[in-house]
């Protein structure tokens, strides 16, 4: 998967002029192999680092990057064809950051579905209802200056594309370019990956904490304005709705809390389109279908291990 990542990015960029900085990280060294086939290749860059840890190893990459545009792939994902005219767009408009829909593809490759940005035109807003996509920041590509002193939270070890993407847009107005062609691929696999650490209290106060903290920074600016409240009031109840059983009362005032600042938003997930009056009752619907949630909860997560299990006795 590393190899596939590294020869995306290698035609993401038009003229070989591109850089693609790979970071190693941890004590795992399956790496060399890899590397042995771009010995010769000025373009592609190493730097490993002892710590095996995915914001490290970002920021690391980001402070070793020369190049005036920036993006972020992990090694099992991968950019699509379509990565080269975002980057022709994001330097045609001057835009700070272009962002694409993300594509989900399957562990041989195939893609299987794609999942759409945000029905706005404000990238705040699109930063915050971003809670809902597995990754906004790979379809992103970044001016590198807009990015300056900007890093990746190594305190955290879920939910950090999220808080990346809603730090850049909360640092300052940035011009953005969308697009509706999708740039990368989102590889689902059973190997490790941080997606499965299990949901928690410890991992959702981050997140909590961070949309939080963003609304109030941009109403003290004169940033805010009754679209980008709803639109934190939106991510909020989103995260509340799909952890519920992991934290019931703390997502119970986290709920409460969303309904004071925008009394009209409602979670992203599809059943509070079809059904808009649940979000009116939503609070006291969670606790109601809790004890099915947990039932379900635990049914899923013993498949998943089960699954994990026969993966690796075939291996």
């Amino acid at each position: 998967m590393l190899k596939r990542a590294i020869d995306s990015a290698l035609v993401a960029a038009p003229e070989d002029d591109v850089e693609v900085v790979v970071v190693p990280n941890g004590p795992h060294r399956g790496w060399v192999t890899v590397q042995a086939s771009y010995l010769h290749d000025a373009r592609v860059q190493w730097h490993p680092i002892e710590r095996g840890q995915a914001c490290v190893a970002r920021n690391h990459g980001l402070a070793c990057a020369s190049g005036d545009y920036v993006r972020f792939l992990d090694d099992d994902d991968y950019l699509l064809p379509q990565a080269a005219e975002q980057l022709r767009q994001l330097r045609l408009t001057g835009a700070d950051v272009a962002t694409a829909p993300l594509a989900i593809a399957d562990a041989v490759g195939r893609l299987v579905h794609t999942q759409p940005l945000p029905t706005t035109d404000d990238f705040v807003e699109a930063a915050l209802l971003s809670v809902c996509i597995n990754n906004m920041t790979a379809g992103c590509i970044f001016r590198r200056a807009s990015l300056a002193g900007l890093r990746w939270r190594e305190d955290v070890v879920l939910y950090d594309d999220y808080l990346w993407i809603i730090a850049v847009a909360q640092r300052a107005e940035l011009k953005w370019h969308r697009s509706e062609e999708p740039v990368a691929a989102y590889v689902e696999h059973d190997g490790p990956r941080l997606s499965r650490v299990a949901r928690s209290t410890a991992n959702s106060r981050p997140l909590l904490a961070a949309i939080l903290d963003m609304n109030v920074y941009l109403n003290s600016e004169c940033r805010g304005g009754s679209g980008r409240d709803r639109a934190a009031a939106s991510a909020l109840l989103t995260h509340a709705h799909s952890v519920f059983p992991a934290s019931p009362f703390l997502l119970g005032s986290v709920i409460r809390k969303a309904l004071e600042i925008a009394p009209d938003a409602r979670p992203l997930q599809s059943i509070f389109g079809a059904h808009r009056w649940l979000a009116k009752h939503l609070l006291a619907i969670e606790w109601a279908i809790l004890p099915a949630r947990y039932l379900t909860r635990s049914y899923r997560r013993i498949v998943w291990f089960s699954g994990l299990l026969r993966e690796r006795f075939v291996r």
